[in-house]
């Protein structure tokens, strides 16, 4: 599955004038699709999120050797590279146990799956194109975010139109979770600058 097949079945199943907001992988796919549907979507709240995940000249990434060992591990030890994974994000000790609980109690996804997320983030390259979307965007980082680093915000914020960056300070990846009360005040902040529009 591809990234532009993902928009098509998003295209029809999701409401029209929605403010759409993904996180990490989903911020490129909201991204991708309000530039190929832009009546179709009100706004954007990408989080935690880049136009391009890997490292490139004047870019802020990772680099691709970084991606496929975490596909690796996950595909060799699923549970165990999560849960390293969520102790670096987590701050929050009960959010952390309490998010580890559900995501243990879902079953592994497929390794199809896992494969076709890696190439996603190896392959899609919008720093070009982000600049032609036609809705407001949010851009929310975390200040201590290894995968997205936080320099990615200026340098956005000097290209698009209609964008606005909040780096939420000692939150990493995953700040929906570490920082829920300053994340959802984000949130409706933006949604009240919307309806200015």
């Amino acid at each position: 599955m591809t990234i532009d097949n993902i928009i098509e079945l998003l295209n029809n199943k999701m409401p029209k004038n929605a403010i759409w907001l993904g996180w990490s992988i989903g911020g490129l796919i909201a991204s991708r699709f309000a530039l190929h549907y832009p009546k179709n979507i009100l706004a954007i709240i990408s989080v935690a999120s880049s136009p391009c995940f890997i490292a490139k000249k004047n870019w802020p990434g990772i680099t691709k050797c970084t991606v496929y060992r975490f596909y690796k591990n996950l595909k060799t030890n699923y549970y165990e590279t999560l849960h390293t994974f969520l102790t670096l994000q987590q701050r929050n000790l009960i959010n952390s146990i309490e998010l580890k609980k559900i995501i243990y109690s879902q079953n592994k996804p497929s390794i199809k799956l896992l494969i076709e997320g890696l190439k996603i983030i190896c392959s899609v390259d919008l720093r070009l194109e982000i600049t032609y979307i036609k809705v407001p965007v949010l851009r929310i980082y975390g200040a201590m975010d290894s995968l997205v680093p936080k320099k990615i915000s200026s340098i956005l914020d000097d290209k698009c139109p209609d964008t606005y960056s909040v780096i939420i300070e000692k939150a990493a990846h995953t700040p929906f979770i570490s920082h829920q009360k300053e994340f959802c005040t984000i949130l409706l902040n933006f949604k009240k600058l919307l309806l200015k529009y």
